[in-house]
């Protein structure tokens, strides 16, 4: 009984392992500043084990469902931010659009850390913010 026990905690240590992976790739995006990383870094780590972990594919859909969120929500400030740089009249919210995208930045690192740290422990984050492009 005791190498079957092992054996099922060596498979979630690296079900956490991928999972932890899963919620922390989109650092990425900060670390490599690629644009897209955000999206592209968990969707490949989602792609590649949601096949052999029920655990990875649930994770995998919830934080690709967030990022996608998250990157629609830049888009929509970043467009706001720049039609008031070019529009006088509107120029008061700019001050207000710039602060939004950096609480925008430092809210999304935030959650990402908290997923990661959730993901270690072995719990599943319910992202704030979230839309459902992948069904859970």
């Amino acid at each position: 009984m005791r190498p079957l026990h092992s054996y099922i905690r060596a498979v979630e240590k690296k079900d956490r392992t991928w999972v932890t992976a899963c919620h922390l790739s989109p650092l990425a995006m900060i670390v490599g500043l690629i644009p897209a990383a955000n999206v592209i870094a968990p969707l490949l780590v989602w792609i590649i084990r949601k096949k052999q972990s029920p655990t990875t594919d649930r994770h995998g859909r919830a934080v690709l469902n967030f990022q996608l969120a998250m990157t629609l929500y830049f888009l929509i400030l970043y467009v706001v931010s720049k039609l008031t740089e070019q529009w006088d009249a509107i120029s008061s919210l700019e001050v207000p659009a710039g602060i939004c995208l950096r609480i925008w930045a430092y809210t999304n690192i935030y959650l990402i850390l908290r997923g990661g740290y959730k993901a270690a422990r072995g719990e599943l984050i319910k992202y704030p913010f979230s839309i459902r492009f992948f069904p859970q």
